[in-house]
Parts: structure tokens; C-alpha cells; sequence
């Protein structure tokens, strides 16, 4: 083997598929195409065979075509045409023209990018106006990477129909569902056709106005869009800045940094040599670095919209650019820090840019921004520091930007002070800013460019006359001509009515002087009857004041919410176990309290504070000497979660004198724990200290009163045909244990006397069979809800009041079978045993 070899290093096909990876947008591929055509035109300029008319014509396919796997990608354009080494070197990745300053960037790396992620399969078609024969090339990027090989077929065909000069790129094959590129056909075919061109027109619009040297025509499936244009402030105005004296509302510049020799090739300084260092190549030109453009002030601020443009070659690489131009970084931090806009959120600086010499990168999402070329741009442009503050001493940044940035940084004077428009404002006895709705007005006739508006003199006149009194004008009679006060509602001349109103008399057809209260023809008052919307008091809900019944709720208007102290104690039992006269506290600084009294109530339903929210347990209502609490007995916190009465009503208390001594708040004593602990040993320590034998002896108690009752009711004898056989036969034991006679068996069962002798759990039964006959003073003093309240509420009610009455019962029945109940279980059984005991009829 030789010693001295070498190594074929060139990639395979499948550099082109890591190529369609890239991160770009599908507008960015897109624009990536029409870069070639606007390269085209100006290869012919140099030449001197400028290529009229300058158009390139999109054709984009629909979201449907490319779901179905149809349709395609054609930009067409009637630049001078193609040689076969131009096509050529336009497929090759990488390839840099031999033209790095006229050209918007590098031509085969954007290009294969573009088409690549677009689709699988590219034809070029591109002929001379002296061609008799297009050049015809096919690019099949799967056929590539499956023959390893970069070889692609050319081909002469006829010159498509209307083709007379120009080249046609068709992209077609769209990758498969689950290719990473799949997406991107699919958001271009879904991106409404008009957002592109606008799209388009904002990044092409210093080519595609009018005013420009040669300009060019982009259609986007046959329409088009007006270039894009900044709404700013002509040239001749100026606002004035101590120090600075004027400054324009609009600096234009045109200024050559340096002029170098370049290489041609790659854009290096040839340093005086002949040779480029870098490439190697010998063919250079002298290059000027020239940056032109303008910065101005907008006609109107926005959170969003201001910014520079920076274009290279036509094309806006950078839009609305801000971090640039608008953000300082600290020397000796490296942190970046926002200098514009630091007052308020809205910008209004702007401008357009020309950068052709500075380099970008091969995506053409940015400038390089590393190079000496940008560096000494943004030199010119914006210096250093916006901020005097920041300004090393002897500096003074009179850069574009910065003048732009000293004069119109700040908008706090309406009008003229600071170039914006306003209108008087009597509140405040001086201008104010305009309303945004008139400047979005004034800024769509701007883009009609209508007369005055796409000028600035309409908009001037809202600066000029912002703190302009408005003119009261005198109205003027219709009769007699006169000129009369301004708020005058008769002519004082001839006393036509100048502002009036219909009489209220629908039989009147008088129009009587607006300020009148009775009607000088036909008496009728003229002061209506107002009837003001209301609010439900249970659910809060204001209701039309034509409503007679709450929207929501369906009570009706003025009805009391049940939950208030004032409308409980319509129906509440005095509870006078839970009450108490002349309470008094031994308090924190060793006094006593003034004697309270505590009145308690029973209520029979649940107490609902408002429409459609959870019940509580208690509501109070306080007075000076005395507090009234009313209590829900059924409430989850007795019934499930061993809350006593008394623990409820020591709270209430504790926390009224806790308030009522505020003086004490701050010493540990003085706390509303402390002091309940306190009340609940005073008012109820024997009473609370219950042991489970003693609950278990109420709870037997109280089923004797009520199995005497039970039996006396009509249904008692039927439904001893419900017991079943065990039931029966505990009955007949219990019968036998007492020593009753079994012989008088019949007769217990047919006068329902039996059920004196059922267990606990039998009356509860007996008690699901038959609710109804308990209530209504029969075992239970509560009413049974009866059909004149309605059928649904009645059912609602009497659902409510067996669940209530059948879980206490219940709850006394399971008690009993316990040996050694938990703490609990006797609280919650006491508490069943307290609420049916103060029922029991």
C-alpha cells in the first residue's frame, strides 16, 4: 500500500435529508425560493440585460390537495433564465455564487433546505429569451439516498406555454404522515392565502413599492398585495428638546463606514494581497459598507409593532427589529438591560435599514452579528449607550437612533410638547391621548391611502388642537334664526322647543321642553314611575323589576331569606335545656363579665344561608344583654361528626365576649378557646359529663314513650304482617318475659298494643312503614307537610322531614347493641336522644 493516499470526503446523498431538518418556517422556505428569482433579476441588471416585467408568480396548493397526497409548489419568474452550470451549481449544498455582496445569501443551502422540507420531488425548468429549448432538471431527493449517488437527470424540452424567458421551480411528493417534515406542507397549504402575502409584502416591500428603482411584482396564486409602508411622521416634523434644540420626526442617511478590496467569493479583505487567505480565490471588487435607510417616529404607539427593519438586498431579514437597537449590554456584567420603552409599554420608534454588505447566517434568520461589519453598523446606527446617564464623560451619542430615542422616547404631553395627538380633556383641564379606536380608524385609512390620512395631515391636526377648548356653539332656532344660550332648551325669541321631549300622555303628541315635569298642554306629569331592578334575598340574584318571582331561585319578590334570625323565629321552639339566664365569665383581668342571657331554639328544617349553598348548623342573631341561637338537630355536625349542642352554643358565646372585650385581645387568656372551655363548665359541666350507661337508660326511656304512642296508631296492626319470622318470635319472647298472658296474643296484635313490647330496631321498622301517621301531634308534635304547599314541594318536604326523624331513630337503636361504645357514638346518640325527646308529642 502507497504511503501517500488520499481520502474522498465527500458526503453522501443524505446530507441533503439532514438539510430538511433545519428549523425554518414554512414562509422563510418559501421566501428562500423567491431569493433565487430576486437573484436572477439582479444577475441581469449587472449584466446589463435587465429583465422587464420583473415577476415572480406563487402557486401554492390547498389543504385538501396535500391531505389527498396532490397538488404542488411552483414559483415561476421572468428573471433572464438558467445555464446548465447555474442549475447546477444552485443544487449543490453549499454553493456560494461567485458574487457574496450583490446576492441575498448563500443559494444552495437555502435552496435545498426550501425544497427539501417542502417535498420529496423538485423540477427546475428555466430557458433564455434566445433559447429555442428549455433546460429541464429533476431532483428526487428517496432516489438520491437509495443509489447513493448525487448524479441528477437534465433534460431539453419544448418552453412551457407563455414561458418566454425565466426559470419554474415545482416541488411535489409530499413526505410521508409520519416524517418529521410531513407538518410543514400542511401548515403552508393551511396558512390563509392573504396572511402570505402580507407576509410577503412586509419583507419584500422596499422591492415591491413603486417608488423603488426597478421594482418587482409578486403574485400569490394570481393576487397580489401592496408593499407594506411604515404610518410615520413626514420629514418637516420636528419637536423641540432642550440642548438638542430640533429634532425631526424622521432622519434620513446614506452613510459609506469603509471601503475595502474583497474577495468575491467568500466576502474576506484581501489585505493587499492577491491572493484571498481564505479561498483562495483571486477575482475581488471594492466593496463599500454602506448603511442606508431612515429612522422615524410612528404616528401612533403599540406594545408590538415598532421596530427597525434590517434588509440586505431587498429583502427585511430582520423585522420590527428591537434587542438591537433598543437594549444595552452592561460591559463589565454582560447582562442585557431594556433601554426603550421603560416609562410606559408602547414604542413607537421605527425605520427600514439597508445592510447589503454584513453577512447572514445560511438560514437568513439573522445577521451575523459576531462579524466587524455588524459591529460597525450598529456603531453608526445607535452608538452606545440611549441613556446620558450611561454616557461616559465627553461622549455624546448624536447616532440616528439616538436622536430619534432624546426626542420621542417619552409620550406624557398630548400634542405638540410631544408630537402626539390628543383631545381636551375638561376632567383634567388639559390634553389627553386620543382614543385608540380613532387611531385604528386613522390607521386603516392610512392603508386606504386616502387624501390627508396616508399624509400626515389629518393626524396633525389631532397634535395641533389637542389642548383646544372645545367651542361651545349656540344653538341656533329653526323658526326664527335666533342664537340662543347654550343650554337653552326654548328659543327665547319665539319659543320653539330646541331640545324636547314626547309628552308621557300617549294621547298627547306635544313635544315639550326636556327639563319639563308636568306638560304645558294637557297637565300630564312628566316625572315617570322608576321601578328599579331587585335583588332576591335568598339567592342574591338581581332580577328585572317587571319579575314578580327570582329567575334563579323561584321565590318570590320580597320574600325573606328563611335563614335570617328574624324569619327562624317564626317557627323555632324554644329549646330551654340550652338556655340560659344571667351567664357570667371570670375574664383575663380577674373581673367578671356583665350577666348575658342565652336563648336557644329548635327550628324544624334545615337553615340554608342562601340559595344553593350548604346548610350550617346554628344561626345567631346578638343583642346587647342577650344572643339568640337557632339550631338545626338534623345538621351532619350533631348527627355524624359528634358535635354537641353545648359545644355549639359555647362557641357563639366565646366568640361574643371575646368581641365584646377588646381590651383583653392579646393576653392568653382572653382567647376564644379559653373562654369557651370556660362557658362549658359553667352553664353545662354535670350535664355534659354523660356516661354510656346513662345514654343507653334515655335511650330505652325514650322508645317506651314512643312504642306507647305507636301503638295507638291505625297502622299498627297491619304491620305486624310485615315482621318476619324472627322479628315475631322476639316479640312473642319479649311477651312471655314480662309475664303477660299469651292468650290475650290476638287482641295485642289487632289493637296494635304489641308493639309495647317490640325491640328498638322493630319501632324503627315500624317507623319506615308508616312516617306519615307519626307527625301531626300523633308521636311527633311536627306537622306532616301537606298538598297545599304543592305536590313537588310537599314531596321535597316530607322526604326531608322522615330522613331527618328516621336517622335519629336509627342511631338510638344501633346504640343500644354496643358494650363499650366510643366517645362518639355517645354524643351522637345523646344528641338523637335530645332531638326526638323535645319532638315527642
Amino acid at each position: 500500500m502507497s504511503e501517500n493516499q488520499t481520502v474522498d470526503i465527500q458526503p453522501t446523498p443524505n446530507v441533503l435529508l439532514a438539510l430538511t431538518r433545519t428549523p425554518i418556517t414554512p414562509i422563510d422556505a418559501l421566501c428562500e425560493l423567491i431569493d433565487n428569482s430576486l437573484d436572477s433579476f439582479r444577475s441581469a441588471d449587472v449584466s446589463g440585460g435587465a429583465a422587464k416585467p420583473r415577476h415572480v408568480i406563487v402557486d401554492l396548493p390547498g389543504i385538501t390537495e396535500v391531505a389527498r397526497g396532490e397538488g404542488l409548489v411552483r414559483i415561476r419568474d421572468t428573471g433572464p433564465g438558467l445555464t446548465l452550470q447555474q442549475v447546477t451549481n444552485a443544487l449543490k449544498a453549499g454553493f456560494s455564487s461567485k458574487n457574496a455582496f450583490d446576492t441575498l445569501g448563500l443559494f444552495g443551502m437555502g435552496f435545498n433546505i426550501a425544497t427539501g422540507k417542502l417535498g420529496r420531488q423538485t423540477t427546475i425548468v428555466t430557458a433564455a429569451e434566445d433559447d429555442d429549448m428549455a433546460l429541464q432538471v429533476e431532483l428526487d431527493l428517496p432516489s438520491l439516498i437509495e443509489n447513493e449517488s448525487f448524479e441528477v437527470p437534465t433534460s431539453r424540452i419544448h418552453k412551457p406555454h407563455g414561458m418566454r424567458h425565466g426559470t419554474i421551480v415545482e416541488i411535489r411528493g409530499w413526505w410521508p404522515d409520519k416524517d418529521p417534515n410531513n407538518a410543514f406542507i400542511r401548515r403552508l397549504a393551511a396558512t390563509p392565502r392573504k396572511t402570505i402575502r402580507e407576509q410577503l409584502a412586509r419583507r419584500y416591500a422596499t422591492l415591491l413599492r413603486r417608488t423603488s428603482e426597478n421594482p418587482i411584482r409578486i403574485t400569490v396564486n394570481d393576487d397580489t398585495h401592496p408593499a407594506f409602508e411604515h404610518c410615520v411622521w413626514g420629514e418637516h416634523r420636528f419637536v423641540e428638546r432642550a440642548g438638542r434644540g430640533r429634532i425631526n420626526a424622521r432622519i434620513v442617511f446614506d452613510e459609506v463606514l469603509a471601503s475595502s478590496v474583497r474577495c468575491i467569493q467568500d466576502g474576506s479583505d484581501m489585505g493587499g494581497n492577491e491572493v484571498c487567505l481564505r479561498c483562495g480565490g483571486r477575482d475581488s471588487r471594492m466593496v463599500e459598507e454602506r448603511v442606508k435607510g431612515w429612522v422615524g417616529v410612528q404616528r401612533f404607539d403599540d406594545q408590538n409593532e415598532y421596530g427597525i427593519d434590517l434588509i440586505r438586498n431587498g429583502r427585511a431579514i430582520r423585522v420590527q427589529e428591537k434587542s438591537a437597537f433598543f437594549e444595552n449590554i452592561d460591559e463589565d456584567t454582560k447582562k442585557s438591560e431594556r433601554e426603550y420603552p421603560v416609562d410606559q409599554q408602547y414604542g413607537r420608534i421605527v425605520g427600514e435599514v439597508h445592510l447589503d454588505h454584513v453577512p447572514v447566517d445560511f438560514t437568513k434568520q439573522d445577521f451575523q452579528r459576531t462579524s466587524d461589519e455588524w459591529h460597525a453598523a450598529m456603531e453608526f446606527l445607535r452608538g452606545k449607550s440611549l441613556l446620558p446617564s450611561r454616557w461616559p464623560e465627553g461622549y455624546d451619542n448624536t447616532s440616528p437612533v439616538s436622536q430619534i430615542f432624546q426626542g420621542y422616547r417619552k409620550v406624557r404631553n398630548f400634542g405638540t410638547p410631544d408630537m402626539y395627538m390628543g383631545e381636551y380633556n375638561p376632567a383634567k383641564g388639559k390634553a389627553d391621548r386620543v382614543a385608540r379606536s380613532v387611531e385604528r380608524e386613522y390607521l386603516e385609512l392610512f392603508k386606504a391611502k386616502v387624501p390627508g390620512y396616508y399624509d400626515d395631515e389629518k393626524w396633525w391636526e389631532l397634535v395641533v388642537r389637542a389642548g383646544d377648548k372645545p367651542i361651545d356653539t349656540l344653538p341656533e332656532c329653526p323658526e326664527c334664526q335666533y342664537q340662543n344660550a347654550p343650554n337653552a332648551e326654548m328659543c327665547e325669541m319665539c319659543g320653539h322647543v330646541l331640545d324636547g321631549k314626547a309628552c308621557l300622555n300617549a294621547n298627547c303628541t306635544e313635544t315639550i321642553p326636556r327639563s319639563a315635569i308636568a306638560c304645558p298642554t294637557c297637565g300630564a306629569s312628566q316625572v315617570p314611575e322608576v321601578r328599579d331592578p331587585w335583588k332576591c334575598n335568598i339567592c342574591d340574584s338581581v332580577n328585572p323589576s317587571e319579575s314578580e318571582k327570582c329567575e334563579r331561585c323561584d321565590e318570590l319578590r320580597g320574600a325573606p331569606n328563611p335563614s335570617d334570625p328574624e324569619t327562624l323565629a317564626l317557627t323555632a321552639e324554644r329549646w330551654d335545656d340550652l338556655s340560659i339566664d344571667g351567664l357570667k365569665l371570670q375574664l383575663a383581668d380577674g373581673s367578671t363579665s356583665s350577666p348575658i342571657d342565652l336563648v336557644s331554639y329548635l327550628v324544624p328544617r334545615p337553615i340554608v344561608p342562601k340559595f344553593g349553598r350548604p346548610r350550617v348548623p346554628v344561626a345567631t342573631r346578638r343583642h346587647a344583654v342577650r344572643i339568640e341561637i337557632y339550631f338545626d338537630r338534623t345538621h351532619p355536625a350533631f348527627a355524624d361528626y359528634g358535635m354537641r349542642p353545648e359545644d355549639a352554643a359555647a362557641t357563639e358565646l366565646a366568640h361574643y365576649m371575646y368581641e365584646r372585650h377588646p381590651g383583653l385581645i392579646g393576653r392568653v387568656e382572653h382567647s376564644p378557646a379559653t373562654l369557651m372551655a370556660q362557658i362549658l363548665q359553667v352553664a353545662w359541666g354535670d350535664d355534659l359529663a354523660e356516661s354510656p350507661e346513662t345514654v343507653k337508660a334515655e335511650v330505652n326511656a325514650l322508645f317506651a314513650l314512643i312504642s306507647e304512642k305507636a301503638a295507638k296508631l291505625g297502622s299498627a296492626p297491619d304491620f305486624y304482617g310485615e315482621l318476619d319470622e324472627g322479628q315475631q318470635g322476639n316479640l312473642a319472647s319479649a311477651i312471655i318475659a314480662s309475664g303477660a298472658d299469651l292468650t290475650q296474643f290476638s287482641s295485642l296484635k289487632q289493637s296494635g298494643e304489641y308493639l309495647t313490647y317490640a325491640d328498638l330496631s322493630t319501632l324503627v321498622g315500624f317507623f319506615r312503614f308508616s312516617p306519615a301517621e307519626w307527625f301531626t301531634e300523633n308521636v311527633w308534635s311536627e306537622d306532616w307537610p301537606g298538598e297545599e304547599l304543592g305536590t313537588v314541594v310537599a314531596q321535597r318536604l316530607r322526604s326531608e322531614l322522615t330522613t331527618k326523624y328516621q336517622r335519629c331513630l336509627e342511631d338510638c337503636a344501633s346504640y343500644v347493641e354496643y358494650r363499650n361504645p366510643e366517645r362518639l357514638l355517645v354524643t351522637r346518640a345523646k344528641a338523637a336522644v335530645d332531638f326526638l325527646s323535645a319532638k315527642l308529642q
